[in-house]
Formats: C-alpha cells, sequence, structure tokens
C-alpha cells in the first residue's frame, strides 16, 4: 500500500458529510459502523494511524485498510448505505 503514514485531507463537504454520518449513526447505536468514518476524520486530524487504532480499539491493519480504501474509492463508499441527501 502507497504512503502507509501519510494523511490524509478531506474536503469541507466531506468532512461535514461525515460529521453527520456519525451523527446518524450514533442515535441508531451504530458504533461499530462508526470506526472507518471515525479513522478517516481522525487521519484527516493529523493522528497518526497507530494511535488511531488505539483510540478506536481496532487494529492498526484495518485503519490502513480504511486509508487505503478512501484513498481509492473515495468517501462515497464508506457511506452507501446512509441516506442520500
Amino acid at each position: 500500500m502507497p504512503y502507509p503514514h501519510a494523511f490524509i485531507t478531506l474536503t469541507p463537504a466531506e468532512r461535514e458529510r461525515i460529521k453527520q454520518e456519525l451523527q446518524r449513526l450514533a442515535g441508531l447505536h451504530q458504533w461499530k459502523k462508526r470506526k472507518p468514518l471515525q479513522s478517516l476524520y481522525l487521519s484527516d486530524r493529523k493522528m497518526p494511524y497507530r494511535n488511531i487504532a488505539n483510540y478506536l480499539k481496532v487494529s492498526y491493519m484495518s485503519v490502513r485498510r480504511w486509508i487505503y480504501q478512501y484513498r481509492k474509492d473515495g468517501l462515497n463508499t464508506f457511506l452507501k448505505h446512509a441516506p442520500h441527501e
């Protein structure tokens, strides 16, 4: 995987969409589904992968996979089950 420790930079619109989806999932008590989105948000805030993994209580490889998936496919992959605006 290229750039395994590079941070991502979300657009303001992506950042806002992630916040909305995190709030929606919290209201539904779907904590596991929040973790990939939280990893994107934290990487945008320049938190290293290892710290993200520890904070979310997931593996380092999960964080790497989510970040790689975002770089490859974009945010819509993480929102495919979210209602469209």
